[in-house]
């Protein structure tokens, strides 16, 4: 009769065994996933400047960008996003021009505005299928040639299924003074020195190294 123990000892001796034949079992690796975002209009960012006298809101569908993660560990997430100033459309074509202009935003000698991902700052271990998820991340965000470390909260969502698999949406806030963009006095009851920055971005996956191998 075999009992327990003896059943034990067997599946020992023969996981050591198969150890020292090579035969152990081996467990793949997870690979980061890339996802690009791209200026179709299926991603925007929204600025939006609540004075007193005046709520104006700032639009663009031009966003770009590329974020890459392992789907079981997203702590060393990375990621980077632009948007062309230019781009933003305010719903008065004069504005947009002053906006752009080298009093405001001067979108001749700084085309874009960036934000560049450093860290995961709060959030699961893991993303898990078709579940979305809160995060926050810190950042470096560019406008109007200077930088400035911002923290961002989201919802992340990754569904491997769908065509554009992932989905980013976050929210932070900018003073303007601190990029050197300086609100005239005369308008300064109709804009905002703090601007909340929303971004929604839809990202497609790119083929993996792992993929790209098996084509």
């Amino acid at each position: 009769m075999i009992t327990k123990s003896s059943w034990l000892s067997f599946l020992v001796v023969l996981a050591l065994v198969g150890s020292s034949l090579g035969l152990a079992p081996t467990f793949a690796k997870a690979e980061s996933l890339t996802f690009r975002i791209s200026e179709n209009g299926a991603s925007k960012a929204t600025f939006i400047s609540d004075a007193p006298l005046e709520t104006m809101k700032g639009e663009t569908g031009r966003v770009s960008g590329k974020v890459s993660f392992d789907p079981s560990n997203i702590s060393e997430v990375q990621g980077t996003f632009k948007i062309p100033v230019a781009s933003i459309r305010t719903g008065s074509d004069l504005r947009d021009e002053h906006l752009a202009g080298d009093g405001w935003l001067d979108a001749k000698k700084h085309p874009h505005a960036t934000f560049e991902i450093s860290k995961l700052v709060k959030g699961p271990k893991e993303l898990k299928e078709g579940k979305s998820a809160k995060v926050k991340v810190e950042g470096k965000f560019t406008v109007h040639g200077v930088t400035q470390t911002k923290v961002a909260d989201g919802t992340v969502r990754w569904a491997p299924s769908d065509k554009e698999a992932l989905r980013i949406q976050a929210s932070f806030k900018l003073a303007l003074e601190d990029h050197d963009v300086s609100v005239p006095s005369i308008v300064r009851l109709k804009v905002a020195n703090e601007i909340v920055v929303n971004v929604d971005l839809r990202g497609v996956a790119e083929k993996s190294q792992q993929q790209l191998a098996q084509e």
